[in-house]
């Protein structure tokens, strides 16, 4: 490991060592000692994971053709009712409590099986335990890049923290209005964190995305945006102000793949209880390609 990433790593532990007591590190700052009990992400102290292995089905250059290590985290500190992995996310079911030491484990593994990169999914409430993760991973020889797969709903001045840590972020932009995120997500203030928190992926990575020879990704920003149905207004709001607030120049992942999951007919909203309509979908795309985006992913 680089001397930096020692550096940052040990200086993020020590600032943040109170979250072995009171968990702080995302945006509820709920203070509970998990430790004890659970916490608002009716996790425990010690991470639980659903899975870690090799993924295809990232964007191209983390995927590329071996794959993506991802390691899928249980809970969330969101609670969005069309949740796809709801039963990771919200139902605490096929989970495993791994220690640190396991933790870190199973970076190397992944990377000895050909990852090229370790990608952290759903991470925001584990942080301090995968930062904890990396101090002995990077010890055993872990050298590929980290991937931050978040919803966005974090701390700006943690991540700010994470500088020189972390090596691709990969947040979403669900909601532009508070509306529609605790509608849909329980969570009224997601895009007053996430707008915060996308300047600052941003600011770290200039916006960039830094591929290698073989078009693999070392280091930069994707952001991403799941296009619910009825909700294109949401879209154009959220592809205006990624233009109008860091640049069309930025790599943007724009996701055909909702479909109705988890507590969207409970919850009676008929207006996100069907799948996404084609029509829909190629209003967003063609917006997004009259806002100058060019690189772009879609799904077909």
């Amino acid at each position: 490991m680089n001397k930096n990433k020692t550096e940052r790593i040990k200086f993020f532990l020590e600032k943040y060592k109170s979250n072995l007591e009171a968990c702080t590190i995302c945006p509820h700052q709920c203070g509970i000692d998990r430790n004890k009990a659970l916490g608002r992400c009716k996790e425990p102290y010690l991470p639980r994971i659903s899975s870690f292995n090799l993924h295809l089905g990232e964007e191209p250059p983390l995927s590329g053709e071996k794959g993506s290590g991802t390691i899928f985290f249980a809970g969330c500190n969101m609670n969005c009712c069309y949740c796809q992995n709801f039963p990771i996310s919200q139902l605490r079911k096929a989970n495993t409590e791994h220690s640190i030491e396991e933790l870190a484990d199973n970076m190397i593994t992944l990377q000895r099986r050909g990852a090229h990169n370790i990608n952290f999914v759903t991470p925001s409430h584990y942080l301090y335990q995968i930062v904890s993760a990396l101090d002995r991973a990077y010890q055993k020889g872990l050298s590929i890049p980290l991937v931050y797969n978040t919803s966005g709903y974090d701390r700006a001045d943690v991540i700010r923290d994470m500088e020189g840590i972390l090596d691709i972020y990969l947040p979403d932009i669900k909601y532009v209005t508070p509306e529609l995120s605790k509608k849909y997500s329980g969570v009224e203030n997601y895009f007053e964190y996430d707008s915060a928190v996308l300047k600052e992926m941003y600011r770290q990575t200039e916006g960039r995305l830094v591929l290698d020879e073989n078009g693999i990704a070392q280091k930069g920003l994707i952001i991403r945006h799941l296009v619910l149905p009825n909700n294109v207004d949401n879209s154009i709001g959220a592809l205006k102000w990624i233009k109008e607030n860091l640049s069309n120049q930025v790599f943007i992942g724009i996701m055909s793949q909702y479909f109705p999951a988890y507590r969207v007919s409970e919850k009676y909203l008929p207006e996100i209880n069907e799948p996404l309509s084609l029509k829909d979908y190629e209003i967003v795309l063609d917006y997004a390609e009259s806002l100058g985006f060019e690189n772009a992913w879609f799904q077909e």
